[in-house]
């Protein structure tokens, strides 16, 4: 059955609210804010095969467009075929995008006598933590970020985490401004990323966000959202502090966890995109695993066994 790939734009919002949970496994770009957010950035489109969301993307650099799918339905297998049959009519290779072991694992039972490639980047990955290790800034790795903890509350006593509010949204989009406005020189990509948290802001409890701003009196020093990805996950999706005030993003990132329902284990910080300087400051906060996702390209069948 044909599928019709739409762009993704807000009307898509009840069907993400819905659908979106199916595709979930933990990866931080699959949450409402970022689907919808990064729709234009990211070419994402969506359509409805076996009555189910599917998702087509190219979330990285220089990778062609590639199908997420809900794997774990029993229907992963018809909406496969159906996409093998929108790409043979265009004649495009089906290539899906997904967690590697999972999805090669899921394949190989799916489709036994069908062989096929995977690409990966390091870059792609997404850093997780366990929750509690932030939270509480514990143990020897974190050494560095707990003294920078104690400094950041030494010299502000009185600073503590506020949930966002429409009132206190207003304000952290101020200091957003100043933030960027301090920043230096805005590049395509800063300034994607400001519409996105200004959308968020728009958006915030449709888009099931959690989070809030360090505050001391009126003064922000930061603020920070993310989303459920699955899994058990929590995808911190922005953090952005004030970089003049030692130790305000450790603050930031140990206060949002205290604050989190108990249901989320586990952290995601997202990808580093291969900066160099974004790998050491992920690394720093001593990461339990990465979310390691891979391009899968499916070959032609080979002839089953007699």
């Amino acid at each position: 059955m044909p599928i019709e790939l739409k762009p993704v734009t807000l009307n898509e919002l009840p069907l993400l609210q819905e659908q979106l949970p199916k595709l979930q496994n933990g990866d931080c770009n699959l949450s409402i804010a970022s689907v919808i957010g990064r729709s234009k950035e990211y070419n994402i489109k969506w359509g409805i095969s076996q009555g189910e969301l599917v998702l087509n993307w190219a979330p990285y650099p220089d990778i062609p467009p590639a199908y997420v799918i809900p794997l774990r339905s029993e229907n992963a297998l018809a909406i496969i075929e159906d996409i093998a049959s929108e790409c043979q009519c265009c004649k495009e290779p089906v290539i899906l995008f997904g967690r590697f072991t999972f999805m090669t694992e899921r394949i190989s039972e799916l489709m036994r006598y069908r062989n096929f490639i995977t690409v990966s980047s390091n870059s792609w990955w997404d850093y997780v933590y366990e929750r509690d290790k932030i939270e509480n800034l514990e143990g020897r790795e974190l050494h560095g970020k707990r003294n920078f903890n104690k400094r950041f509350y030494k010299a502000y006593p009185n600073a503590q985490f506020v949930s966002f509010t429409p009132e206190l949204i207003e304000k952290a989009r101020v200091f957003l401004k100043n933030w960027y406005a301090n920043y230096g020189e805005m590049t395509k990509s800063l300034e994607a990323e400001r519409d996105a948290i200004e959308l968020a802001f728009d958006h915030f409890d449709e888009f099931c966000l959690i989070g809030g701003a360090l505050m001391d009196g009126d003064n922000m020093y930061g603020f920070t959202y993310g989303s459920d990805v699955g899994e058990n996950i929590f995808s911190v999706h922005i953090e952005k502090a004030d970089r003049t005030v030692t130790g305000a993003y450790p603050a930031l990132a140990s206060a949002l966890c205290k604050t989190l329902p108990e249901r989320f284990t586990q952290i995601n910080r997202e990808e580093d995109l291969g900066i160099p300087g974004l790998r050491k400051a992920k690394e720093d906060w001593a990461p339990s695993t990465m979310i390691r996702k891979t391009l899968l390209k499916l070959q032609r069948a080979i002839p089953e066994p007699i």
